[in-house]
């Protein structure tokens, strides 16, 4: 029976559970009995909420993007400056990998398992860190904004490619120096080109 896509207390309990092993052992180490083996269900419940391995995985960086987004806006929430927002990316990177014992972004951990460029999950993955790219230009926009749009696009561009630098770096490295080191460029950027 094909899946419905509609959200039921076990299809959510699923998408928890493979949402844990995904981002723990990364989605290709992770398979289906896996993941029906730890929810305790039979074959047939799993296949009665979703038709693929890959639909699990959309469902997973869709609950993962709200969820980070949620992290995110929480931790910018307390600056009420665009200067501190953006300063508050880099407390916020810094707290996340730490805690996250810098196993780094889960769309990012998917990316290199999705080389088509067509497919559902790395459509999903272009789409979150398009959202954050956004955000960011949002942001210097804001404190850039006697500027000329280029201007501050050019410098939420950079902003937006520190940022992920960093995050890739401290999880390569398994250290938060990459993060310290983008963030003293940001406030050295931010305060000179206003």
């Amino acid at each position: 029976m094909p899946s419905t896509g509609k959200a039921t207390p076990k299809r959510d309990e699923l998408v928890d559970i493979a949402s844990k092993l995904f981002y723990e052992q990364g989605f290709g180490a992770t398979g289906i009995k896996q993941i029906i083996e730890t929810a305790g269900i039979a074959k047939g419940t799993f296949y009665s909420h979703f038709s693929s391995k890959e639909e699990v995985g959309l469902a997973w960086l869709r609950k993962r993007h709200t969820q980070w987004n949620n992290w995110l806006q929480e931790k910018l929430s307390a600056s009420k400056h665009p200067k501190g927002k953006i300063l508050a990316l880099f407390d916020f990177l810094e707290q996340w990998m730490q805690e996250s014992n810098f196993r780094g972004c889960a769309f990012l951990n998917s990316l290199s398992e999705f080389p088509d460029p067509e497919s559902p999950i790395r459509q999903e993955i272009e789409s979150h860190k398009r959202g954050l790219q956004e955000a960011i230009q949002a942001l210097t926009s804001q404190h850039y904004a006697e500027k000329p749009s280029s201007f501050a696009s050019h410098k939420g561009t950079i902003i937006f490619l520190l940022f992920e630098g960093a995050l890739i770096e401290s999880q390569n490295f398994r250290k938060v120096w990459p993060i310290t080191a983008a963030r003293k460029e940001i406030k050295s950027l931010l305060a000179v080109e206003r």
